[in-house]
């Protein structure tokens, strides 16, 4: 079998975390790495944030409906689907930019989740 096709299959989610501490530059590089992904529009529509003050851990994770690895994990990254960057950068080069298009929802939401 292709071992890019094993490497999928054997994906597994883990909620359970030591407090191990992902080295800084590794956490950038995968993160470079998510930047390299296929986006749907070639736009990027999405922000990450690094969430690291346990307060705002603790609350996210009660809204996340009491899911304590938010809190636990080492390291928290916010995924956000968000077009403001690109429509800047369109609107800096004179493009009409046209807003509140559910298409420009669905391509921020699938870079999103190609990023993550």
């Amino acid at each position: 079998m292709n071992p890019t096709i094993e490497l999928l299959k054997s994906h597994r989610s883990i909620r359970k975390f030591t407090d191990r501490k992902i080295p800084h530059e590794l956490l950038r590089e995968l993160i470079r790495a998510g930047q390299s992904a296929a986006t749907s529009s070639h736009v990027q529509a999405y922000s990450v944030i690094h969430v690291t003050h346990p307060a705002n851990r603790e609350t996210i994770a009660e809204l996340a409906g009491g899911q304590a690895y938010v809190a636990n994990a080492s390291d928290f990254l916010v995924f956000c689907a968000d077009m403001k960057r690109p429509t800047e950068a369109s609107e800096r080069t004179g493009a009409n930019v046209v807003r509140g298009m559910t298409e420009q929802l669905l391509v921020a939401s699938v870079d999103t989740a190609l990023m993550a």
